[in-house]
Protein backbone atom coordinates (compact mmCIF):
# COMPACT_ATOMS: atom_id res chain seq x y z
CA UNK A 1 0.00 0.00 0.00
CA UNK A 2 1.21 3.50 -0.81
CA UNK A 3 0.65 6.04 1.93
CA UNK A 4 0.01 9.61 0.83
CA UNK A 5 -1.14 11.20 4.08
CA UNK A 6 -0.01 10.21 7.58
CA UNK A 7 -1.54 11.50 10.80
CA UNK A 8 0.46 11.58 14.04
CA UNK A 9 -1.47 12.59 17.17
CA UNK A 10 0.76 14.48 19.58
CA UNK A 11 -0.42 13.80 23.11
CA UNK A 12 0.36 16.00 26.12
CA UNK A 13 2.86 14.52 28.58
CA UNK A 14 3.45 11.41 26.47
CA UNK A 15 6.60 10.28 24.68
CA UNK A 16 5.82 10.73 20.99
CA UNK A 17 9.31 10.08 19.64
CA UNK A 18 8.71 6.47 18.52
CA UNK A 19 5.58 7.44 16.60
CA UNK A 20 7.40 10.40 15.05
CA UNK A 21 10.34 8.20 14.03
CA UNK A 22 8.09 5.63 12.36
CA UNK A 23 6.01 8.33 10.65
CA UNK A 24 9.19 10.02 9.39
CA UNK A 25 10.51 6.74 7.96
CA UNK A 26 7.17 6.01 6.27
CA UNK A 27 6.94 9.55 4.91
CA UNK A 28 10.42 9.20 3.45
CA UNK A 29 9.61 5.81 1.86
CA UNK A 30 6.29 6.93 0.40
CA UNK A 31 6.93 10.66 -0.14
CA UNK A 32 3.87 11.13 2.05
CA UNK A 33 2.69 14.32 3.65
CA UNK A 34 2.34 14.21 7.43
CA UNK A 35 0.01 16.03 9.75
CA UNK A 36 1.00 16.41 13.38
CA UNK A 37 -2.25 16.95 15.25
CA UNK A 38 -2.55 18.21 18.79
CA UNK A 39 -6.00 18.23 20.34
CA UNK A 40 -6.60 20.71 23.12
CA UNK A 41 -9.20 18.97 25.22
CA UNK A 42 -12.37 21.06 25.42
CA UNK A 43 -12.94 22.62 28.83
CA UNK A 44 -16.39 22.97 30.32
CA UNK A 45 -17.31 26.62 29.92
CA UNK A 46 -18.98 26.48 33.33
CA UNK A 47 -15.51 26.09 34.86
CA UNK A 48 -14.76 29.69 33.90
CA UNK A 49 -16.64 32.77 35.06
CA UNK A 50 -16.20 34.70 31.84
CA UNK A 51 -15.84 33.74 28.19
CA UNK A 52 -12.81 36.05 27.92
CA UNK A 53 -11.05 34.01 30.58
CA UNK A 54 -11.66 30.80 28.61
CA UNK A 55 -10.45 32.44 25.38
CA UNK A 56 -7.28 33.58 27.15
CA UNK A 57 -6.72 30.05 28.47
CA UNK A 58 -6.96 28.56 24.96
CA UNK A 59 -4.79 31.32 23.45
CA UNK A 60 -1.99 30.78 25.98
CA UNK A 61 -2.11 27.03 25.53
CA UNK A 62 -2.10 27.33 21.74
CA UNK A 63 1.08 29.45 21.77
CA UNK A 64 2.96 26.74 23.68
CA UNK A 65 1.52 23.92 21.57
CA UNK A 66 2.36 25.72 18.31
CA UNK A 67 5.99 26.06 19.47
CA UNK A 68 6.15 22.35 20.26
CA UNK A 69 4.62 21.35 16.92
CA UNK A 70 7.00 23.62 15.02
CA UNK A 71 9.92 21.97 16.77
CA UNK A 72 8.60 18.48 15.98
CA UNK A 73 7.95 19.46 12.33
CA UNK A 74 11.51 20.60 11.75
CA UNK A 75 12.88 17.12 11.01
CA UNK A 76 10.28 16.59 8.27
CA UNK A 77 10.87 20.05 6.79
CA UNK A 78 14.65 19.56 6.78
CA UNK A 79 14.17 16.37 4.76
CA UNK A 80 11.98 18.18 2.23
CA UNK A 81 8.81 16.40 3.37
CA UNK A 82 5.42 18.07 3.53
CA UNK A 83 4.36 18.46 7.15
CA UNK A 84 1.47 20.35 8.65
CA UNK A 85 1.01 21.11 12.33
CA UNK A 86 -2.66 21.19 13.28
CA UNK A 87 -4.23 22.33 16.56
CA UNK A 88 -7.88 21.55 17.24
CA UNK A 89 -10.05 22.07 20.34
CA UNK A 90 -12.43 19.23 21.13
CA UNK A 91 -12.68 15.70 22.46
CA UNK A 92 -9.39 14.03 21.53
CA UNK A 93 -10.51 10.66 20.17
CA UNK A 94 -13.44 12.17 18.27
CA UNK A 95 -11.28 14.87 16.71
CA UNK A 96 -8.61 12.39 15.57
CA UNK A 97 -11.14 9.99 14.06
CA UNK A 98 -13.11 12.78 12.36
CA UNK A 99 -9.98 14.49 11.06
CA UNK A 100 -8.64 11.24 9.59
CA UNK A 101 -11.94 10.67 7.78
CA UNK A 102 -12.39 14.19 6.41
CA UNK A 103 -8.76 14.84 5.46
CA UNK A 104 -8.12 11.60 3.51
CA UNK A 105 -5.62 10.17 5.98
CA UNK A 106 -4.19 6.81 4.88
CA UNK A 107 -2.58 5.83 8.20
CA UNK A 108 -2.65 7.04 11.79
CA UNK A 109 0.63 6.44 13.62
CA UNK A 110 0.39 6.76 17.38
CA UNK A 111 1.70 5.57 20.68
CA UNK A 112 -0.33 3.00 22.56
CA UNK A 113 -0.63 2.98 26.30
CA UNK A 114 0.45 -0.24 27.95
CA UNK A 115 -2.49 -2.18 29.33
CA UNK A 116 -2.59 -2.67 33.08
CA UNK A 117 -3.28 -6.39 33.46
CA UNK A 118 -4.70 -5.73 36.92
CA UNK A 119 -7.29 -3.35 35.45
CA UNK A 120 -8.15 -4.62 31.95
CA UNK A 121 -11.37 -2.57 31.86
CA UNK A 122 -9.27 0.63 31.61
CA UNK A 123 -8.08 -0.42 28.15
CA UNK A 124 -11.49 0.60 26.80
CA UNK A 125 -10.97 4.19 27.91
CA UNK A 126 -7.46 4.71 26.56
CA UNK A 127 -7.05 7.02 23.58
CA UNK A 128 -5.27 4.54 21.32
CA UNK A 129 -8.00 1.94 21.81
CA UNK A 130 -10.76 4.45 21.05
CA UNK A 131 -9.01 5.70 17.91
CA UNK A 132 -8.24 2.19 16.64
CA UNK A 133 -11.82 1.06 17.22
CA UNK A 134 -13.54 3.94 15.44
CA UNK A 135 -11.06 5.01 12.77
CA UNK A 136 -12.02 4.31 9.16
CA UNK A 137 -8.35 4.08 8.14
CA UNK A 138 -5.56 1.80 9.40
CA UNK A 139 -3.97 2.68 12.74
CA UNK A 140 -0.40 1.72 13.64
CA UNK A 141 -0.01 1.48 17.40
CA UNK A 142 3.46 1.57 18.92
CA UNK A 143 4.31 0.41 22.43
Amino acid sequence: MKYQHLLVPIVPNAPDQDALDVAFDLAMQHSARTTLIYVIEAVEEAAYDEEDELDAFYADLEVNVRRRLQSLSQRFENAGLAVRPEIVVGRTAQVIVRYSATESVDLIVMRSERADLNQPEKVLTCLSHQVSMFSQCPVMLLK
